[in-house]
């Protein structure tokens, strides 16, 4: 494809933007609505919209064999999983969760809820997943649990974070939203570690609305989270214990159904759209892309790299793209260890700083086209092109 140069004004400095309706970082994935309106259809009749419902039941089934586990166990959110995971594999009489900094700044909460404290640890530089090594360092008789990350670029080094883990006999639990549909060499992810949680968000591989599971082979814990979900009611009907309602229901495993056939597919889609962003924004030497040799493949985020020889800085790009309606993000950015809890700058994170001003997420998933990414390689252009006199009026702007 040939692309046009852009010419005209900015939307940050009062031009027309270059997307009239909003370009966003997330999937958005409805493939196939007549079925979910067909399958609510049979609830409605069945007057059965929650509380384990047969939607449900077989939504767990068929994510027991997407991910070849024991179980699957759905939530109401990938939060409820998570933090009801945690508080069941921590070792008891220690409170400390080692965990990277460079990922979602939900995750501390969750921990904080379930009465354990995060300790981050350092990333890998290439890879950005938790780095064996620094976790080996920081593991001992304080630590309750290891929460590891799979990121969209790349999947964790299992393989080194299970043998740190078995030999200090400590849980690992796998945070693997953005890991559906990798392998860790002939393993599924989600079957490997202690338990794995999913999302079943909007925004991700698989779009149920709302929602999220987990996936383990630990009958015990499958079964303390099934009582969990749902008041901490056991098979007689009487509570036990500290519990929640997070249960997921029959609207949102119908939609999650409609879209699960279609997952090869979307992962192909995005795989396209990924390849577009590397043919659009070639030859512009100051951007690049995230190291993605070793991720899951289904490329659910574009991230790329602004380096430092870049005449923007990445948040001024970030800035001038989001007034053009591309509402690009910071990837992972601010660090945990720099905006969370009493712990704020206490660790020494080099890897993890540096990582954090480098990427943009770049508008992905359904509502995205081809020839979007190439409007904004040709938008990238323009920047480039006459950034001598761009790059002083912007900051003119921050001085007003």
């Amino acid at each position: 494809m040939i692309l046009l140069e852009r010419t005209g004004e900015l939307a940050v400095f009062g031009g027309e933007p270059l997307f009239q309706t909003v370009r966003t970082t997330g999937q958005l994935a409805n493939r196939d609505p007549e079925a979910f309106f067909a399958r609510m259809t049979g609830a409605f009749d069945r007057r059965r919209l929650t509380n384990q419902g047969p939607l449900v039941a077989e939504l767990e089934q068929q994510l027991r064999e997407l991910h070849r586990t024991k179980h699957a166990v759905t939530f109401a959110n990938a939060c409820f999983a998570l933090l009801l995971a945690a508080r069941f594999l921590a070792r008891p009489g220690a409170r400390k969760v080692l965990m990277p900094a460079f990922t979602f700044r939900g995750l501390p909460h969750l921990l904080r809820w379930a009465g354990l404290e995060p300790e981050y640890c350092d990333v890998d530089p290439i890879y950005h997943t938790l780095a064996p090594d620094a976790v080996a360092r920081s593991i001992g008789p304080d630590v309750a649990l290891v929460l590891a990350v799979d990121n969209v670029s790349a999947l964790c080094d299992i393989d080194a974070l299970e043998a740190v883990t078995r030999a200090a006999q400590v849980p690992l639990l796998l945070d693997s939203v953005y890991g559906i549909g990798g392998h860790y060499a002939g393993d599924p992810v989600g079957s490997r570690g202690d338990a794995a949680v999913f999302s079943l968000h909007a925004t991700k591989l698989i779009n149920g609305f709302e929602g999220g599971y987990l996936t383990t082979n630990d009958d015990a814990l499958a079964t303390a989270l099934q009582k969990d979900r749902n008041f901490g009611f056991d098979a007689d009907g009487i509570a036990h214990g500290w519990s929640l309602n997070a249960k997921l229901n029959e609207i949102h495993a119908a939609l999650a159904l409609s879209n699960l056939p279609h997952l090869d597919r979307i992962i192909a889609d995005n795989h396209t759209r990924f390849a577009a962003y590397q043919q659009a924004l070639s030859g512009i030497p100051w951007l690049g892309f995230a190291d993605y040799s070793r991720s899951p493949g289904n490329y659910g985020l574009c991230l790329l790299r602004v380096d430092a020889t870049a005449p923007y800085t990445r948040n001024e790009l970030i800035r001038i793209l989001r007034n053009e309606n591309a509402l690009v993000r910071p990837y992972y950015s601010p660090p945990l260890h720099r905006t969370v809890g009493p712990d704020q700058g206490h660790f020494a994170l080099p890897v993890t700083d540096n990582l954090a001003g480098v990427f943009i997420q770049m508008p992905v998933g359904d509502q995205v086209s081809v020839d979007d990414i190439h409007r904004l390689g040709d938008f990238f252009r323009q920047l480039h092109r006459e950034q001598s006199v761009i790059v002083p009026r912007l900051r003119s702007l921050v001085c007003e």
